[in-house]
């Protein structure tokens, strides 16, 4: 079992999960009517600005022995890669606004995906709080809020990432990289920084 929440771990890393939750804005119905090019752009500058660019001074750690391992397991190595992690994001929200022009909530989303990161740094220097979770926490807030915004009302697919989040809630546990609290705690954090900006853009 502990390959198997091992690869739940990996599959569902911070830096992956925004490109995740891109994919499942593409293909919604709002955005079926955009051209097929202009949704690829979407998803590789996600990936790229939030996976690629925060994963170079990670990789670059690893090999100068600044960082121990892929999930970063030591508190005290996680505060640079979250400040790399958050400039990325930044650049990110500048992408959806200027290049893709997005809808402002979804902007302020993304926004609010950054300020979640913000604010982990600082909680980080305290505690060990879930940064697997925090991702899962704003993939859910992401869903949550985009449905809210264009009305609709996908049940299953709630289920679905709710699902997820549990699972990999459960494997960072299993895995003795956090306690049950840090997990809740990152989650919370997560969802309730993306969410709450659908409500006021």
């Amino acid at each position: 079992m502990k390959t198997f929440y091992n690869v739940i771990s990996l599959i569902f890393q911070p830096l992956l999960v925004p490109t995740y939750a891109m994919l499942m804005l593409m293909n919604m119905d709002v955005f079926s009517l955009m051209p097929l090019v202009w949704r690829w752009v979407a998803i590789i500058g996600t990936f790229i600005f939030t996976g690629i660019l925060p994963a170079i001074p990670i990789w670059l750690m690893m090999k100068r022995g600044d960082v121990n391992d892929l999930f970063i397991s030591k508190k005290e190595e996680r505060t640079m890669p979250y400040i790399f992690s958050f400039m990325g994001y930044i650049f990110w929200a500048l992408f959806m606004w200027r290049t893709l022009q997005f809808p402002l909530f979804i902007v302020a989303m993304g926004i609010g995906s950054a300020a979640s990161i913000f604010v982990i740094v600082f909680i980080n220097l305290k505690w060990k709080i879930s940064a697997h979770l925090a991702g899962m926490g704003g993939l859910c807030g992401a869903i949550f809020g985009v449905c809210y915004r264009v009305a609709i009302n996908p049940v299953w697919l709630f289920g679905i990432v709710l699902a997820i989040a549990g699972l990999v809630a459960l494997s960072r546990i299993e895995l003795k990289a956090h306690n049950p609290g840090q997990t809740l705690a990152g989650f919370a954090v997560g969802f309730a920084l993306v969410f709450t900006p659908c409500f006021f853009f």
